[in-house]
């Protein structure tokens, strides 16, 4: 059925292995797309103009998920109660977060509609919002950076700050971050140095420390190895690149799990218990009757978690929470 979507749009009498990329572009060549292989990228141009490419695209969304999470996998991880169960790591990779078995970390949104609370119990969902900014705020102690995380939205002072709109501004802080240096996140984020001087002298001295090879250290004191020795000057680079962003993702990490362990502590007052937990996402089940006061719990504790974590109390850390019954429904 899944191929049949696809093939509907095929030139009359033309058909093709759709797992097949030779078979696959000689099915494109002759819908009249020439393209020199089927990468994803390369086809994203043509989906506007072309039904077949669009369908093919989906397909490889669903195929992707029928063979990854498909009954071999429901069979090898489901239990007898129909519930799923992974095995998870506190701290993995250089960022130092949390991963799971079980397909748990890259389950696509499609399966998201099979994760039900049980009968009698809802959900409640927490997503920390603009963390990594937050984050480098905090760990930077720059004092103009803090003053923005008491909005919302702190896309929006910064954009005032820089003089530039909030696409731009959100740019510039991710260049900033990532070390981004040409194009347009390249001169948004030339920008910050002059905005945020206290927040780019922290990530310059990660760049320069990774490029030399010494090891970093995050906010929370988590040993970052670097590899020292004569590079290439692109991979210098890019090792400066990884430094930097390393001491921002792995606070934010550090952060997170603070936050879930508060969680976990304070939780079971209301017998409430973390199912959960994605990257800056927390998701928590609990009798329907202690919904409300869960979400409020979950809220005090990224609060308590703040005061622990940045006791200088500059920086405002805020999530978004729902209450759901289906985490699809999760906004």
């Amino acid at each position: 059925a899944r191929d049949g979507g696809v093939l509907r749009h095929a030139p009359a009498g033309v058909t093709a292995d759709l797992r097949s990329p030779v078979q696959v572009r000689s099915l494109l060549a002759a819908a009249g797309v020439e393209v020199p292989d089927t990468r994803a990228w390369r086809l994203e141009e043509f989906k506007d103009t072309s039904p077949l490419v669009a369908a093919l695209l989906e397909w490889r969304k669903a195929e992707r998920i029928a063979t990854t999470y498909g009954y071999g996998w429901l069979d090898e991880n489901l239990g007898p109660d129909g519930r799923l169960r992974g095995a998870w790591t506190g701290s993995d990779g250089a960022a130092g977060r949390m991963t799971a078995s079980s397909g748990l970390h890259n389950m696509p949104a499609a399966i998201r509609r099979a994760v039900i609370a049980a009968q009698g119990h809802l959900f409640v969902r927490a997503d920390l919002g603009q963390i990594e900014p937050r984050v480098l705020a905090a760990v930077s102690g720059d004092p103009a950076l803090a003053l923005a995380t008491q909005a919302d939205d702190m896309y929006l002072p910064v954009a005032t700050e820089l003089g530039v709109d909030r696409p731009t501004a959100k740019v510039a802080m991710i260049a900033a971050m990532y070390g981004q240096t040409t194009g347009h996140g390249g001169v948004a984020g030339r920008r910050m140095r002059a905005a945020y001087p206290v927040a780019m002298g922290y990530l310059d001295s990660a760049d320069r420390n990774a490029r030399a090879g010494r090891d970093l250290r995050t906010y929370g004191g988590r040993l970052v190895r670097m590899s020292g020795g004569i590079a290439s000057p692109a991979r210098t680079a890019a090792r400066g690149r990884y430094g930097r962003n390393a001491l921002v993702q792995g606070a934010a990490a550090e952060l997170f799990k603070m936050w879930a362990v508060t969680v976990r502590a304070r939780g079971p007052a209301l017998g409430a218990r973390i199912v959960l937990c994605l990257h800056d996402e927390l998701l928590v089940h609990v009798a329907e009757e202690h919904a409300d006061a869960a979400a409020a719990l979950v809220g005090d504790c990224l609060a308590e978690t703040a005061r622990r974590w940045a006791p200088r109390g500059d920086v405002r850390l805020i999530a978004e929470t729902s209450v759901v019954r289906c985490w699809a429904d999760a906004k």
